[in-house]
């Protein structure tokens, strides 16, 4: 079952973002969330900083590819964001709710801040970092990692992906 759950799991969160989150959303709020980012924070959170980064390498390629932007724009941010979820999680060993959402935050807040600059980079027109669809962007793409993070892994446990030795977050 393994073999199948994060290929299936990737490619769900990929095409709930191209289709379902524009319609059920705000439009205000669109823009800014970001559900590829939250599973690739959730692997890296759960599996570590490597398999962290090479999800976001694959979800941010195919994310750039499906919406037809600069290639490379989401993939940088993700690989990102995958590295520093993995390597927060290390650092502060997120077992209290405190240490896990600094972990999260830390993420999201540096793919954010990676997507600005790679649009810069490019001179493409992308939002400030004080905009509030950056503001809404990162409290909401957090709180949702945050819960999405915490149901995948126990999701995880009870259908036997993952052993509960494996579990680096806790109780």
């Amino acid at each position: 079952m393994r073999v199948f759950y994060f290929p299936l799991l990737l490619g769900s969160a990929l095409i709930l973002q191209s289709t379902v989150i524009s319609v059920i959303l705000p439009d205000w709020f669109v823009d800014g969330f970001d559900l590829p980012l939250i599973i690739t924070i959730h692997v890296a959170m759960s599996r570590g900083k490597i398999p962290g980064m090479m999800t976001g390498l694959v979800v941010g390629y195919l994310q750039d590819a499906m919406s037809g932007g600069v290639l490379g724009f989401n993939a940088v941010s993700k690989i990102i964001a995958g590295y520093m979820g993995g390597y927060l999680q290390e650092k502060f060993f997120a077992r209290s709710m405190t240490h896990r959402t600094a972990s999260v935050a830390g993420a999201v807040f540096m793919a954010l801040l990676a997507k600005v600059a790679v649009l810069a980079l490019f001179a493409q027109p992308g939002p400030s970092m004080f905009s509030a669809q950056v503001f809404w962007g990162f409290a909401g793409n957090t709180l949702l990692a945050l819960l999405v993070h915490a149901l995948l892994d126990r999701f995880e446990i009870v259908f036997g992906i993952r052993a509960e030795e494996e579990l680096s977050l806790g109780d």
